[in-house]
């Protein structure tokens, strides 16, 4: 991050970007501005090359996080899609299982579901949260897969229930994976229009300091730079380069 003043005796001040799209539009402007500039009016200290290498990796890590948030929420869609479907399959194996083992209800534990004694009496509990969903599946998948297909209950059948599992864990599998992928992705990019705004504001300062000899302008806005006129009282505020994104 780089913090700097540009002529605080001025009564215009430059506005940089904040966010991410807009720094990378500034890029686009700076670049296509100082390009049509005669080679020799292009600023050296800063190259194009530089500001051009830092525009594409901001520009690639941009992208990497939106294909990674994309697969991310597509995942995390299917996900709750299949809670949905599946919810009301395991409320009808839930009432099925406690009829078919109503003389000894302890014996659910073994189907994922959690029993407690109440007033001398076993009860079940119903599965609730997702996670509880889930674990009640897994273990009716299990536990149905070991007892003869006579025994089986048949509605929900336990293909229709293995296929839902199936599902939901490659998609939760992929959730998971996709926003651990998309913290590092968003931390790529973070990195990449900060270094791209930096090089902007160096352009900016040299531009300031050298070509328009240290007094702000607002041809600076050829170049894609927003450019004020101060306000508070002919109070001179320094310009902060803060890049919080």
């Amino acid at each position: 991050m780089i913090i700097l003043k540009l002529d605080t005796t001025s009564d215009l001040s430059v506005r940089w970007p904040r966010t991410y799209r807009m720094i990378v539009q500034l890029g686009e402007t700076y670049i296509a501005y100082e390009a049509s500039l005669a080679a020799e009016a292009q600023l050296h200290d800063v190259p194009l090359s530089i500001i051009q290498d830092a525009l594409t990796q901001a520009q690639t890590a941009i992208a990497a996080a939106q294909s990674g948030e994309s697969g991310r929420a597509a995942a995390g869609e299917i996900v709750r899609q299949t809670y949905e479907t599946v919810r009301p399959l395991l409320d009808k194996a839930f009432i099925r299982l406690k009829a078919n083992y109503f003389d000894n209800l302890a014996q659910l534990e073994q189907w994922g579901l959690d029993t407690a004694v109440v007033n001398g009496k076993v009860s079940v509990r119903k599965p609730t949260t997702q996670r509880q969903q889930l674990d009640f599946l897994q273990a009716y998948v299990r536990m149905e897969t070991s007892l003869p297909t006579a025994e089986q209950i048949s509605n929900p059948s336990l293909a229709t229930m293995q296929s839902h599992l199936e599902v939901l864990k490659a998609n939760l599998d992929k959730r998971n994976s996709g926003q651990g992928q998309r913290e590092i992705s968003i931390e790529a990019r973070n990195t990449a229009v900060s270094r791209l705004l930096d090089l902007l504001k160096l352009a900016a300062a040299i531009r300031v300091g050298v070509t328009y000899n240290g007094q702000i302008t607002n041809e600076l806005q050829r170049w894609g730079f927003v450019v004020n006129g101060r306000t508070a009282n002919n109070k001179v505020e320094p310009v902060s380069t803060t890049n919080n994104n």
